[in-house]
This record gives structure tokens, sequence and C-alpha cells, in this order.
């Protein structure tokens, strides 16, 4: 909070008499937050879908759901209607869940078929890029700006929103209940039904989740590439595959991580703010290229 375009001394953290009280604690502060929460969502989103589809390759964004996210929040932003961060964030959130529920109705056949959310996520995605693309192709120039910058994951508009950290921790409390049936499941669904776990009821509750986590996400700070893809398997080189650990310890990584490319995106060319989308890249694919060699 004390680094940025403006370097503060650590003592305006509490001297309302200082001119940087007002920087750290109503700009700085809810776009710190905003970080941690994003970040350790689309973290332990990753590691729940890659959980559900057995792909080590799966992020979030394979459901598709960012894709209505996005479709409903840049329509908003082309009509030129000025509405506030939060109910700009409740468009995009609706947008989401119906992607999601479109998604469930598509890949569910008397239960949820992990394979078939995997091939209609992608072929949703096409469908919500090709939207997109035509409304950036049919959007002024100075609007054009914004949806980029949005479409890179931005957080320079963060506002205070009491809903996401309370959805947060329920789905953290009902994960942890159910660590010991991740931990069946991640070794496959014939598995884990002969251990007699509920894969129906377990692979909804994964689905319904990881939707959730990354509809808020993307509707607070739009895409956000590879922090889902790479926390998940960083964390399990850390602490294992035991998912008692795993989620608390994917969720902490994930916010950590975010909020080191976020402070680089608004401090490395200060005052230019850039998106934060572009260093959470430019660290993950290295990354991500060591990790293929380890594992």
């Amino acid at each position: 909070m004390l680094v940025g375009s403006v370097l503060t001394p650590p003592a305006s953290l509490f001297d309302p008499s200082s001119p940087h009280f007002e920087i750290i604690w109503e700009l700085r502060l809810p776009r710190v937050i905003n970080a941690i929460l994003v970040g350790g969502s689309l973290a332990l989103s990753g590691l729940l879908i890659q959980n559900l589809v057995k792909n080590p390759l799966a992020d979030p964004y394979l459901l598709g759901v960012s894709g209505g996210a996005a479709t409903v929040q840049l329509l908003v932003i082309i009509t030129g209607l000025s509405l506030a961060q939060n109910t700009l964030f409740l468009f995009g959130f609706m947008g989401s869940l119906g992607a999601t529920m479109l998604l469930l109705r598509l890949s569910y056949q008397g239960r949820i078929k992990p394979e078939k959310i995997t091939l209609n996520g992608v072929v949703l995605a096409f469908g919500f890029a090709a939207i997109i693309s035509f409304v950036l192709a049919t959007a002024s120039g100075q609007q054009i700006k914004s949806m980029m910058f949005w479409l890179m994951g931005d957080m320079s508009f963060a506002q205070p929103n009491f809903l996401m950290p309370i959805i947060i921790t329920l789905c953290l409390m009902l994960l942890l209940k159910q660590h010991r049936a991740l931990d069946l499941l991640a070794r496959g669904d014939l598995f884990a039904l002969k251990s007699g776990v509920n894969t129906h009821r377990i692979n909804l509750m994964i689905f319904i989740i990881t939707a959730l986590l990354t509809s808020m996400a993307v509707a607070q700070a739009g895409t956000i590439g590879f922090v889902g893809l790479i926390i998940p398997h960083l964390v399990r080189m850390m602490a294992g595959y035991q998912h008692q650990q795993l989620i608390p310890m994917c969720f902490l990584v994930g916010a950590c991580f975010l909020l080191a490319a976020d402070t680089l995106a608004r401090t490395i060319m200060s005052p230019l703010q850039l998106p934060v989308g572009i260093f959470t890249a430019l660290i993950g694919v290295p990354v991500f290229l060591w990790l293929n060699r380890k594992v």
C-alpha cells in the first residue's frame, strides 16, 4: 500500500492529516483487497477445474464463464451508461452465471460429464469471443482503450465489494469439509465411486463453486490469465496432493501472486498504470515452462 506512482512514508498509514492518507486508504487499500480476493479465487478455481476434468492444462476460463461476464460488461460499456462499479460487477456476474447455466444444461445428462464440460466450454468461449470481437470492431476509439484494459485484467477501478469475501469464505468452508472426497476424486471418478464417494454430487459442487468464483473474479477485474493454471501446480510441489492443505494454500499463493503482479503493473512505469494481465502472462509463461520440465 506504500508503493505506487507516489511514494508514501509508513507514518502516513495512521496520520489523517498526511496528504497521502487518503491515497492509501481510499485508492490503494481497495485495490490490494481486490487483488487478494481475485487472485485467490482464480487459483482455487484452477485447482478445482483441474480436479473436475482431470486435465493439468485446465484453467478457470475453460468453462467459458469469463466470456459471459466479458460480453455483458462490454455491452454495458459500449452503451455509454454511467454505472457504479458494484452495479457493473452485478451485470458481469449475471452474464457469467447465465453462461454457467447454459454450460450446465449442455453438459448434464443425468450426471455431470467432465469431458462434455471441456468441449462445451471451449465452444462457448469461442462464441463469446466472436461477440466480443464484434463489440470491439464497432466501438469508438475512446471506448476501445477502456475495453482492452478490462479484457487484459484491470483493477484500477476497484471498489469495496462485500458480497465477494462472504461467498469466498463459504466456498472455502464447504471445500475443506469435503477435502477427503476431493482427494479420492482426484484419483479418478471410478476409484472415488468404489470408495463410497457420491461423485455426481461432488462434481456438481465443484462445477458450481468454480463457476461462482470465476464469475466474481472476472466481473470484478476482467480476464486475467495464468493464475488458475500455474498456481495449483506450484502449490502441489510445495504442499503435496492432500486437499486439506491444497485448498487454503492455493488461495493464499494465488492472492500473493496477483498482488505482486498488480503492484508491478501500477509501479513499473508509474504514473502510467498497465493491465495486470500483462504481468501475470510475463511471469506465468516461464514459470509454466519450468514446471513442465519438472513434472
